[in-house]
């Protein structure tokens, strides 16, 4: 009669109040559900910088006031050029970083904030 009651269950399966599961058991776990490292920070904060510093450069290629903008020679062309060929790289990155995302999940990471906030900044 002792099998059916709770205490009698517990007692045959030799539980312990406080127990712990051994650490290989813990670790078996967590590698069979890919927690097995915690997701770096570092590519978010990179896409953030530099999507906010290429969403500026691309907002000041259109204001009339700004060191770059439209009529101001070489220097303007120059910043001109490196926002444009930086938007360029911020969408293919998205795209490879997309196609690749299970192999290098980083490259997405830091790919699809940068080009979010390049349109944040950008349209904002």
């Amino acid at each position: 009669m002792s099998g059916k009651s709770f205490e009698g269950q517990v007692s045959r399966m030799g539980w312990e109040p406080g127990a712990r599961p051994r650490p290989e058991l813990v670790d078996r776990i967590l590698d069979h559900h890919g927690h097995d490292a915690g997701r770096d920070i570092g590519p978010s904060l990179l896409g953030v910088a530099l999507g906010a510093l290429l969403g500026l450069l691309l907002k000041g290629m259109g204001l009339d006031g700004s060191p770059w903008g439209a009529g101001t020679g070489f220097f303007g062309d120059l910043i001109g050029a490196l926002a444009l060929g930086g938007f360029a790289a911020a969408v293919l990155a998205a795209v490879l970083g997309a196609v690749r995302a299970k192999s290098n999940p980083e490259l997405l990471q830091f790919a699809s904030i940068n080009l979010l906030t390049v349109l944040i900044v950008y349209l904002v």
